[in-house]
């Protein structure tokens, strides 16, 4: 298991850089671009008729969202990912589908917002970019399920979070 920090870098390495998909900058670009991106992450764990799972809705107001899942381990393992425009959050209830194994799998439950907002602050270099990510992310208290093939189960999601960031982007070439 990943530890929070890690999972909290991690997702906000892939919200910084997630805006570079499609965006290529003019070659004379030489301004920095600042966005502000506003959405959520929630990395799940389980176990769904004896085998392990993994599922991850990640929401970026600038890019399309991503639902991903994966069921079962290294030696038989089902899954898969899609992209969507639809969010996964309303207000505290949650709800994402993707087929998985020919079947529709479903996670959907409630997430609130808990605790104080933490501050962010990462800088690094990515795609000829400086990138430098400032604002806050808060912690959100989970309660999802995943059903699939006529089972449901809990999922753990100790790590989740949602996110209000300024990414600004300058070019080091």
């Amino acid at each position: 298991m990943r530890s929070s920090t890690q999972l909290i870098i991690g997702a906000l390495a892939v919200v910084a850089t997630s805006g570079l998909v499609g965006q290529g900058l003019p070659a004379s670009a030489a301004e920095p671009t600042t966005t502000r991106e506003r959405g959520l992450v929630i990395e799940c764990t389980g176990t769904i008729k004896g085998r392990p799972v993994y599922t991850s809705l990640y929401e970026n107001d600038t890019v399309r969202n991503t639902i991903q899942i994966l069921i079962g381990d290294d030696g038989h393992q089902v899954g898969g990912s899609r992209d969507t425009d639809r969010d996964f959050r309303d207000g505290r209830q949650v709800r994402g589908t993707l087929k998985v194994a020919g079947r529709r799998a479903l996670v959907e439950g409630t997430a609130r917002k808990v605790g104080e907002r933490v501050p962010v602050h990462e800088e690094h270099d990515d795609a000829g970019q400086h990138i430098t990510i400032d604002g806050f992310h808060r912690r959100l208290a989970t309660d999802l399920r995943l059903t699939w093939k006529g089972a449901s189960a809990p999922l753990t999601c100790d790590n989740a979070f949602v996110y209000d960031l300024q990414v600004t982007k300058e070019p080091t070439v």
